[in-house]
């Protein structure tokens, strides 16, 4: 009996020096960012990927239908970022073979008073200026105040055009070719915050959170304007790694904006290849998220996705359309 139970100690003793402890702390190995190649839209998509500035696989890009959408349709890139509607009119449309995985900005649009409204309040006898007509920004102030307001609706092609109204205090119409002071204007962080800072003294406010507007009228639907789109022989797995580092970056940068300006600083030429100063981001990014990054997962956001589709008539979306 003595001789069994000296074997059972000295195996139970063989067992648990063989087999190693768990880790009370998991180690979670860094997903390696050269893995997979990415163009994206300089401004706030661009800022979600502040890791990869110094990676030679990471691309961005001014002018998307002509600098993105065609390596797209071609499939040159591994991962797309592309205004949502953008993305998926290329793979419906164009038959790129992609995927959207995530949407990584909700909107970063407001309405500027520019006060000189007697009444102070959104009506239509006021004028107002947008940009980009027929494009996000435009149908995004559709969608919320209708088109009541149309007969002084008045467009500029570009935010910078918007913004340089609001610093002159005036534009000049297109189609009348005269100087029309605008009521309210339209603009996009972080223009937004360099025209507030340039005409502080002037009394400039916003009127108008585009993106709670939305929400508002969409049943607390977000705007999911810029979305991620991963080739669709990109292995699964490597997809969903880079995935969530991308995610885990982004949360970070809400949560501890400094990262952004830290990451950037030193990166060459940066605001040419971002669009933007790191310490402008930073500050806008401190200033209640201001650009709209986020991280949010298409196939767990097909109802949002869709109703952000529709402004664009694009509905009846194929499963497979989701990563």
């Amino acid at each position: 009996m003595k001789k069994l139970l000296t074997l059972i100690a000295a195996v139970t003793l063989l067992t648990s020096c063989g087999t190693p402890k768990a880790s009370s702390k998991e180690e979670v190995k860094e997903y390696d960012r050269s893995t997979l190649s990415v163009i994206t839209p300089t401004g706030a998509p661009a800022l979600a990927f502040y890791k990869y500035a110094n990676q030679t696989n990471f691309e961005t890009n001014a002018n998307p239908a002509e600098g993105i959408i065609p390596q797209m349709v071609t499939g040159k890139k591994d991962v797309v970022v592309l205004p949502t509607n953008a993305g998926i009119q290329a793979i419906v449309n164009k038959k790129a073979e992609y995927q959207i995985a995530a949407t990584i900005t909700f909107g970063n649009f407001y309405l500027l008073s520019m006060n000189n409204d007697e009444n102070k309040t959104l009506d239509a006898n006021d004028t107002i200026l947008l940009f980009q007509k027929g494009n996000v920004p435009d149908k995004v102030f559709h969608y919320v105040y209708g088109n009541d307001y149309d007969t002084n609706v008045h467009y500029v092609s570009a935010v910078s055009d918007a913004a340089a109204a609001v610093n002159a205090g005036q534009f000049v119409d297109a189609e009348s070719g005269k100087n029309i002071v605008p009521n309210y204007v339209l603009l996009a962080q972080p223009v937004l915050q360099t025209v507030l800072t340039k005409n502080a003294d002037k009394g400039y406010a916003v009127y108008a959170d585009m993106q709670a507007k939305y929400k508002e009228k969409s049943d607390n639907k977000a705007l999911f304007q810029a979305s991620v789109f991963v080739k669709n022989s990109v292995n699964k797995d490597t997809a969903k790694a880079f995935l969530e580092s991308l995610k885990a970056d982004i949360n970070n940068a809400i949560s501890n904006p400094d990262v952004i300006n830290d990451s950037l600083k030193d990166v060459t030429e940066v605001q040419t290849v971002y669009g933007i100063a790191p310490s402008m981001a930073t500050a806008v990014t401190k200033n209640n998220n201001g650009m709209g990054l986020g991280f949010e997962y298409a196939k767990d956001n097909k109802a949002a996705i869709e109703n952000f589709l529709k402004l664009f008539n694009i509905e009846g979306l194929n499963e497979e359309v989701y990563f």
